[in-house]
């Protein structure tokens, strides 16, 4: 039993996304995360790693200052330590070894490159820690910059790493990846969206035959493409996590946004409440994927998390100290 006495620790994880960086400070107390201060930052440091195979160096340069800018914010609100993961971006390219080493020298910051898998599993643990009571098993989504997680597993199962009760798998398409390959024109063409849905679904099939979804009682999606397109369906100028976290995105709904960014420039998706204009070149494929999925697997909605990986890595930590 654990000992209710024990005073919490507060604790920091960066996310390093493809796309995104994300900071958590929060206080960690009987396994339970408190988020103290979030930050999202649109750093796109995988631009361009699918094509050539390595960061470039302004990408490199925006995040280390991204870092920099957490180092010190994480300090602020007096985090005792910082656990920082690398994901999709970091994983393939070839010159990952510069950044880390420069991490490492400027601010003094160990990252930790995780696996596809290790991904899915701290995600799902992160998405879950907020919501016990879901009918299971739970399918956790996480379409990211670079590459997509999907983990299936039961609401109790909130333990990390444990590979026989968790099956969690990773695949390489994301909103960024996806994008570079395929999207080519302003506003998308036809065939490019034919093109971007198709590469979805072949590398989906591979990864997740529609009957190893079948059981799956509850789906739910996390990361920047979902709450986004969450934002997007609530029409929010102001984007407020406490309404994005728990909300319902339909199948129905998410096919009316694909609609409308298929019809409009980028720059006139800049304009459409509940997006980012950061993410306004990239959201498209990432709907796209989503769209894919849910047909795939015949689910008519998806529960939108505000809590992920960055979530996740805390809960694995807590874990760690009982």
């Amino acid at each position: 039993m654990a000992n209710t006495n024990i005073a919490p620790k507060r604790l920091a994880s960066f996310d390093l996304g493809t796309n995104t960086f994300l900071l958590l400070v929060a206080d960690v107390e009987d396994g339970r995360i408190e988020p103290v201060y979030e930050k999202e930052t649109i750093v796109r440091l995988g631009k361009g790693v699918d094509a050539a195979g390595n960061l470039n160096v302004e990408a490199m340069q925006r995040g280390l200052a991204c870092l920099q800018e957490y180092a010190a914010l994480a300090k602020q609100h007096g985090a005792g330590k910082v656990f920082a993961v690398g994901t999709s971006a970091l994983r393939d390219a070839a010159n990952r070894s510069e950044f880390l080493e420069a991490a490492f020298e400027k601010i003094g910051l160990r990252i930790e490159i995780i696996s596809g898998e290790k991904e899915a599993q701290l995600t799902f643990a992160g998405a879950l820690s907020n919501k016990p009571d879901l009918p299971s098993p739970i399918a956790v989504l996480d379409i990211g910059g670079g590459s997509t997680e999907v983990v299936i597993g039961e609401a109790r199962q909130l333990s990390v790493g444990n590979e026989l009760s968790l099956n969690a798998r990773s695949t390489d398409i994301g909103s960024v990846r996806l994008t570079e390959r395929f999207a080519k024109s302003d506003p998308v063409q036809p065939e490019e969206v034919r093109r971007i849905r198709e590469q979805a679904g072949t590398m989906m099939r591979a990864t997740w035959p529609p009957e190893s979804l079948a059981p799956v009682k509850t789906v739910i999606g996390t990361a920047g493409t979902i709450t986004t397109l969450a934002a997007m369906a609530l029409a929010m100028h102001e984007y407020d996590p406490r309404r994005i976290d728990g909300y319902l995105l339909t199948r129905q709904k998410l096919g009316e946004i694909v609609a409308e960014l298929t019809r409009h420039t980028i720059s006139e998706r800049r304009q459409m409440p509940g997006l980012s204009p950061a993410r306004a070149d990239v959201i498209l494929a990432g709907a796209l994927i989503l769209e894919t999925f849910l047909d795939l697997h015949q689910f008519a909605e998806i529960l939108v998390s505000e809590r992920g990986l960055r979530y996740g890595v805390l809960v694995e930590q807590a874990a760690r100290t009982l």
